[in-house]
């Protein structure tokens, strides 16, 4: 989904919250969070107010009508109660949330209630009220060790030759499995397909970064990109070399296939009757989704980005080194790769007597 896209359901949320969800989402713009992110933010907070008013625990007749006392007077006992309400709370699929999607709505409860308390400032230069009852609530801990989901991500990865694999089989094996009509539409754009699973592969890039990233911000000559991190900073990021010829490929002809104009500007670009356009993010997850799909495992574009993750673990040994590459402040989601460590202890372990 393009940014754009992304503004206009943020516009539209925003209609329905109270006018200092507003003011917490132009702050949140000033500060360059992307809008996928707030998005997710103004979603999260749809529902807390919703239940809310379902739960009767602010008697309002709606959402957007929730006043500021209300959040300055809430009791650690609702915010635990909601906790429990995600807990419970099943998907589509019958499957209970994940500790990762209910710890995600308590940080979005906690940055709000930081902005309202610390951040905000009003005529008189105080904030909104000082009262924060999200200092007391915890965020849910595991259910399993970070090794043993480490293990489970490992069996859903492209590591080592299997990326190469999957690459030749987009080019080599796909073709064999379509129509005269499908094999039409692979011929314009298998270049490109390409050039995408093989950049997220060699980068560890994030989907939105993916989509985002300009022509003039590839530099094969010194095998950088140059992406928009979360939070609005800019990075350059080191390109695995052996990406190069199929990234070259792309873009030689990138120009002559999909732009009659060289008006635009983005790397990644579909041609829709005539004229040329930035991929989304969801067009880029379709793509992911039906060669993957093809070749034997679902996968998505964050699943390349946990294979590079994996892979430099492998190399390096090193979590700064991967949290660096992967464009993250901590180290802390790096655990996820202590697989590769894990495997070694295994080989060494069988070699004693």
């Amino acid at each position: 989904m393009d940014q754009q896209r992304y503004l206009e359901l943020c516009e539209k949320q925003l209609a329905n919250l109270p006018d200092y969800i507003r003011k917490f989402y132009i702050n949140r713009q000033a500060n360059a969070y992307s809008s996928a992110t707030l998005y997710q933010y103004l979603q999260e907070y749809v529902r807390f107010f919703t239940w809310l008013v379902d739960e009767q625990i602010v008697a309002v007749p709606s959402i957007d009508q929730i006043p500021l006392t209300a959040l300055e007077k809430m009791k650690l006992e609702d915010i635990e109660l909601y906790k429990i309400f995600l807990m419970n709370k099943r998907k589509q699929n019958n499957h209970k949330l994940s500790f990762q999607a209910v710890n995600r709505s308590i940080n979005a409860l906690n940055a709000l209630w930081y902005f309202l308390t610390i951040e905000a400032e009003q005529a008189d230069g105080e904030p909104y009220f000082y009262r924060n009852v999200m200092k007391k609530v915890k965020l849910l801990k595991a259910s399993e060790t970070m090794a043993t989901r480490s293990r489970h991500i490992s069996k859903q990865l492209l590591t080592g030759e299997k990326k190469h694999d999957f690459i030749t089989f987009m080019q080599v094996d796909y073709p064999n499995l379509l129509s005269n009509r499908q094999l039409a539409s692979y011929k314009q754009n298998c270049e490109r397909d390409i050039a995408i699973c093989v950049l997220a592969l060699a980068t560890g890039i994030r989907l939105s970064e993916l989509a985002q990233a300009n022509i003039n911000d590839l530099n094969l000559e010194q095998l950088t990109i140059t992406v928009i991190r979360k939070g609005g900073q800019q990075d350059t990021v080191p390109i695995a070399p052996w990406s190069l010829p199929f990234l070259t490929d792309y873009c030689q002809i990138r120009k002559s296939r999909y732009l009659k104009e060289d008006n635009e500007q983005a790397l990644f670009v579909s041609r829709y009757r005539g004229s040329a356009k930035r991929m989304s993010n969801y067009a880029i997850e379709k793509l992911v989704a039906k060669y993957s799909e093809a070749f034997g495992v679902r996968l998505t574009p964050h699943k390349f980005r946990h294979t590079l993750a994996t892979d430099l673990m492998a190399a390096t040994h090193s979590e700064t080194i991967v949290a660096t590459q992967l464009g993250q402040t901590t180290t802390q989601a790096t655990h996820l790769y202590t697989h590769v460590v894990a495997d070694e202890q295994r080989s060494a372990m069988d070699q004693l007597e």
